[in-house]
């Protein structure tokens, strides 16, 4: 900043050399225009650190300070990073890259060329034609969790406008048949929802379903589902037996018993207000409204990152700081807006839970009817 000033200080000596001076006054401008360019970049080079290091300011742990961790992710010293803070020395754009990795800030904000209406985020396309795609796509999940579980401080806030995939693995076959619905919708899948099974099924897949189960049940979760949270599975088992997928009933009436399983542990769960052997704190609530999409919000040492479910399984994952701090207040507020289910909440909780099972039976007695 010190050297800026001083640069300026030399064009304004240098614009009254220009107008004292009548001769080679056109060499004396265009030095003079040159120079401001000059200036004038390096004015606007030093916006653009200024904001990189606001965006990187809100990303940080509250106990952290920004001079540390720059320190330490830029491997230079505390003065070091004093001088790049304080915008007395520019970032390079080995630095400015190396920042913008880290903290998971759009590369072209820190060049200027962007601004904060847009975003970067993670999409891993699932193309079951390739052996362990899948598998590679949960255990990227799982490592997630477990990062997020491991960090002490965790938490996640979700909303549910399907049956959370945290939910639906402790039931292999009914995970695999949404997974299978996926597929024969996305990529036309050709053989039997049977065959389908047990392609996918493998020892290492049943294990990854296993850990992300244990994750979840020990991390603290705050969960909003809505009257129609079962609706789009149901649908699902009613749509696939009515285009004849399932041989006989015994299949579909096994999926809507593990419908019915997940229901029963989750009112168990709302009941206590915990969840898993571990007793995990667990907030439920019922929305009156209904969502436009489920959201799964992962809170962590002062950071954020939100799943935003995309298609049956996929997700999109976001951890712009400015789009995570949205989503949370409005799960926030949306969760001060609904009916909670746990501890003392006994009637709606019988009311929701039993209103659910009701949908579920209906379904059993038109597949015990179809055979």
């Amino acid at each position: 900043m010190a050297n800026l000033m001083a640069f300026s200080s030399f064009l304004l000596s240098l614009q009254k050399s220009i107008t004292k001076n009548t001769e080679n006054t056109s060499v004396w401008q265009k030095t003079f225009r040159k120079y401001k360019a000059i200036m004038e970049n390096a004015e606007n080079n030093l916006g653009i650190q200024k904001k990189l290091f606001h965006e990187i300011q809100k990303n940080i742990p509250k106990h952290r300070t920004l001079v540390d961790i720059i320190s330490e992710v830029l491997h230079i010293g505390s003065d070091a990073a004093y001088n790049r803070i304080r915008c007395d020395k520019l970032l390079n754009i080995e630095e400015a890259s190396t920042l913008c990795k880290h903290f998971r800030i759009p590369f072209d904000l820190s060049t200027g060329a962007g601004s904060m209406s847009h975003f970067d985020c993670t999409y891993r396309p699932i193309d079951l034609s390739m052996p362990g795609e899948y598998l590679n796509y949960m255990f990227a999940l799982s490592g997630n969790i477990e990062k997020l579980r491991a960090a002490g401080d965790s938490e996640m806030l979700m909303s549910a406008t399907d049956i959370p995939v945290f939910h639906l693995l402790s039931q292999k076959e009914l995970t695999l048949f949404k997974l299978y619905t996926w597929t024969h919708s996305i990529y036309d899948y050709k053989d039997s929802l049977e065959d389908f099974m047990r392609e996918v099924e493998t020892p290492e897949l049943l294990n990854c379903y296993q850990k992300i189960k244990r994750e979840y049940e020990l991390t603290p979760s705050t969960e909003i589902w809505t009257a129609n949270t079962i609706n789009t599975t149901l649908m699902l088992i009613n749509y696939y037996l009515d285009i004849y997928v399932f041989p006989n009933k015994d299949l579909p009436l096994l999926l809507c018993r593990q419908v019915l399983n997940i229901l029963d542990k989750l009112e168990k769960w709302a009941e206590n207000g915990s969840k898993g052997e571990s007793k995990t704190p667990l907030q439920l609530f019922v929305s009156e409204m209904e969502l436009e999409n489920t959201y799964v919000l992962m809170r962590h040492s002062g950071r954020t990152n939100c799943l935003v479910k995309l298609f049956t399984i996929n997700s999109l994952n976001i951890s712009d700081a400015e789009f995570c701090r949205e989503t949370e207040r409005w799960l926030i507020k949306l969760a001060k807006r609904s009916i909670p289910l746990c501890g003392g909440s006994e009637k709606e909780r019988i009311k929701f839970f039993n209103t659910q099972r009701e949908r579920v039976r209906y379904l059993i007695e038109k597949i015990s009817g179809s055979f």
